[in-house]
């Protein structure tokens, strides 16, 4: 056990001072120095003398003596020289000592953090304006004239679920810089098309989108509407990958579900931020349906393709046991070749 204390004690002190040149002055309880040591000139500490007020020739440790508390730690102190210190001040005996450690590389990490902090709050808020954009203040005022009853009703809509594939995976080995860039030049290649198909982002969940179709007014039914919007999805994100893997990066292909039926309708928030809120059985279908789809698939349920008409020739029929439906269901699927 005291070659184990003596191990985590040597790593300590090299964690503490290996690299970092260190000086000390040690001062009396009322702050009169006795003695010093080390490179105090890095620090722009010239001339000291014993008996000399400490606080008189450092002048950022002034104010601190008596020291009443056991002991004290000054992190990243910009010294007179312009060289950063760590100054830890502690009581020996009757004394107090102060030691300073060159934190010249502990600021420049520090700086390097800061950097990718303020890199990853700007991605964030570009990230948030973006959903803001289809989320937002526009959606609101549209919400506001469709004059859904406060209590909620009950509409035929088509539910839309679209998954970027494989965008979990590469979030947990790329940086939060790469990740925020690359979802929101995908999300907004994925949302363009339900706004040109009248359809509404409900939600987005990480890497997924939630859109209804049928709740604006239109001449075009809410299945067919759906559909083109994930044709359109599919072409723009094949696009973009074209583009992507010119310039070396990493690309990903999209997996959508949608079902089509009745479902519980209504509107939640206030005048500056309202939000459709669906619930019902064809939600979790479409749901259900995107989770089986593979990548460059579109999985449609029976109420869909009913609806679709002209569209049907694309799609071929199949049966699959979904989650939480105990009979198998009817589901149809398109392969992007």
């Amino acid at each position: 056990m005291s070659n184990l204390k003596k191990t985590i004690v040597d790593y300590i002190c090299d964690l503490t001072i290996k690299n970092r040149s260190s000086s000390h002055i040690l001062i009396t309880a009322d702050g009169k120095i006795k003695e010093w040591g080390g490179d105090l000139e890095l620090y722009g500490i010239y001339d000291l003398n014993i008996d000399d007020n400490i606080e008189e020739k450092i002048t950022f440790l002034y104010g601190f003596f008596p020291l009443t508390e056991e002991s004290l730690i000054l992190s990243c102190i910009k010294s007179d020289s312009g060289i950063s210190t760590d100054v830890h001040i502690f009581h020996i005996n009757d004394d107090i000592l102060i030691l300073f450690l060159d934190a010249t590389e502990k600021e420049n990490q520090n700086i390097i953090f800061q950097q990718k902090a303020n890199d990853l709050s700007l991605l964030r808020d570009k990230h948030s304006k973006i959903l803001d954009q289809y989320l937002g203040k526009e959606l609101s005022e549209k919400l506001l004239e469709l004059n859904i009853q406060e209590s909620g009703e009950l509409k035929y809509v088509s539910i839309l679920f679209a998954d970027i594939c494989g965008f979990t995976s590469y979030s947990e080995n790329h940086s939060p810089q790469d990740v925020f860039k690359s979802l929101n030049t995908y999300l907004a290649y994925m949302i363009q098309p339900v706004l040109d198909n009248a359809g509404i982002v409900d939600k987005i969940i990480g890497d997924a989108v939630m859109a209804i179709f049928g709740v604006f007014p239109s001449n075009v039914p809410p299945a067919i509407q759906s559909v083109q919007t994930a044709f359109k999805i599919m072409e723009n994100v094949k696009t973009l990958n074209e583009e992507r893997k010119a310039q070396s990066l990493d690309t990903f292909d999209i997996s959508i579900g949608i079902a089509t039926g009745n479902v519980f309708l209504g509107i939640l928030g206030n005048k500056n931020r309202r939000n459709i809120s669906t619930i019902g059985h064809f939600v979790n279908l479409a749901s259900r349906l995107e989770g089986e789809a593979n990548s460059k698939q579109i999985l449609v349920d029976e109420n869909t393709y009913k609806d679709i008409e002209d569209l049907q020739k694309k799609f071929n029929q199949t049966q699959l046991t979904l989650k939480g439906i105990a009979k198998p269901s009817l589901v149809y699927s398109y392969e992007e070749k």
